[in-house]
């Protein structure tokens, strides 16, 4: 029996992510091949990863797939600004891993919160290991490749250099987590300084938090200008890379990963679950949905002023569905659009999460759904969902979304961060009553599970033939 050996960053039933279920279908099929599969997986907050206690590691059975888990006291035991990039702790852990279970493959479809390390143990042992890029972790630490201003980016630049005004602020808490974890650490100095008048305790609270950054600011920069290094030299000692786009493999090209290890390998859905629910249910509206997360680069906002901005009497809904309460600041900036007084406002309905098992009933009230986001993206599952359900796809002109929304064939486009263009595109389908009859009859049927496993497997086979190779030799 072969045995694979998968890793993700975060995984279920704490996440449940466009990743999260990619690489659980994909070990699930794995297993009806006769495969023997582990999948190494962390556990991060959403947000507020300064908490390091509890058991270092965990184990766990999901469906069928057996669990082994990096723990946050694991994962930030002896953690440093350059333990995004490479963590020697976690890699210590991994290297056990490899050696209990003893892997004929480790394919990565994920590295953040295991970081290189798991590469670079992989390849000591002359195990072969294939990642599968769902993302731009390996170019990007904040893997959007979106700067603070919303301007896209290629890339760290040489030395890391876009980075710096980046991804190092990005390193250090905000100043209210440094006053906490002062006190935790210094009680008694902290109890002096809240004794201090308001307005100079102010300031020394202030001066303690910039003197921390000052302190730290040469390890933050070192770890910022180090990591693409780092990284690159890591992703080019496995044995392929998967991408599902073009647009992927030319920004992992253009930042000097090999471009012979690169294969582009469509992603694949259960298809099934969704066939079932391609005929809509009736209504005399647009009904117009989202499906996501609710966070500022997924776009949401721009989705909502759009709607807001369309005429009173348009005969549209919007549905919006996702966790309000997983990126808080932002679930409450987005209700705060919903204005009671507004005209369109009634007709917009935060409708929470789901089960993953209803998602072919919620497309099938939906009759377009939006991808409104503010990154490259790649190839979000919702869209191959929504479209193996026959739901065309309104999204933004950029990046992986490009790739499958064919304008005007099986969906519209609109400009980035454009709120008149996408109001254009949902006025279109509102005045033109054949407009969503046609992009509906041009969805062609979507690739499944099977098919990319069936690509990868080819690409397993290689990589192991090579090994035995080097073995012989």
């Amino acid at each position: 029996m072969k045995r694979a050996l998968l890793t993700v960053h975060k995984f279920f039933p704490e996440h449940r992510a466009g990743t999260e279920v990619l690489t659980l279908r994909f070990a699930q099929e794995l297993q009806k091949r006769g495969y023997q599969v582990l999948v190494v997986t962390a556990n991060p907050p959403d947000r507020d990863a300064r908490f390091r206690g509890g058991r270092e590691v965990s184990e766990y059975n999901y469906e069928g797939v057996p669990v082994h888990v990096v723990e946050e006291a694991l994962r930030l035991k002896n953690n440093t600004f350059s333990s995004e990039a490479y963590n020697a702790d976690v890699g210590q852990f991994f290297r056990g891993e490899l050696e209990k279970f003893a892997p004929d493959i480790v394919h990565i479809f994920h590295a953040q919160n295991l970081s290189s390390s798991i590469i670079e143990e992989t390849v000591a042992k002359t195990i072969p290991v294939i990642v599968s890029a769902t993302d731009f972790w390996f170019v990007c630490p904040i893997v959007q490749l979106k700067r603070p201003n919303g301007v896209i980016c290629r890339g760290p630049g040489p030395k890391g250099v876009n980075c710096l005004t980046c991804y190092t602020p990005e390193l250090f808490p905000p100043k209210q987590e440094f006053l906490q974890a002062l006190e935790r650490k210094y009680p008694q100095l902290v109890d002096k300084i809240n004794g201090l008048p308001s307005l100079i305790r102010g300031i020394s609270q202030e001066a303690s938090y910039q003197a921390y950054v000052v302190s730290k600011m040469r390890s933050a920069v070192s770890a910022t200008t180090s990591r693409p290094e780092i990284l690159r030299t890591s992703a080019n000692r496995v044995s392929a890379i998967t991408v599902p786009t073009r647009l992927m493999r030319d920004i992992f090209v253009e930042n000097g990963i090999k471009a012979e290890l690169i294969h582009q390998v469509p992603f694949g859905i259960e298809t099934a679950p969704f066939e079932a629910h391609q005929v809509k249910s009736k209504s005399d509206y647009l009904r117009v949905g989202y499906v996501g997360t609710l966070y500022e680069h997924k776009g949401v906002d721009l989705l909502i002023n759009a709607f807001l901005s369309l005429p009173d009497d348009a005969r549209a809904t919007l549905t919006i569905y996702g966790d309000l309460n997983q990126f808080p600041e932002y679930g409450l900036y987005l209700q705060s659009l919903v204005k009671p007084e507004a005209g369109n406002a009634a007709k917009i309905k935060f409708a929470g999460t789901f089960p993953n098992t209803e998602f072919g009933q919620v497309l099938e009230s939906i009759d377009v759904l939006v991808v409104p986001s503010r990154w490259y993206e790649n190839t979000p599952l919702v869209m191959q969902s929504a479209l193996a359900a026959k739901t065309p796809l309104i999204a933004t002109n950029l990046g992986g979304m490009a790739e499958i929304v064919k304008h005007d064939c099986n969906g519209l486009l609109f400009e980035l961060n454009s709120v008149e263009s996408l109001k254009h595109q949902l006025l279109r389908l509102l005045k033109e009553p054949q407009l969503l009859r046609t992009l509906t009859n041009n969805i062609a049927p979507e690739r499944n599970t099977k098919q990319m496993v069936d690509d990868i497997e080819a690409i397993y086979d290689l990589a192991c033939g090579k090994r035995v190779e080097s073995l012989i030799k």
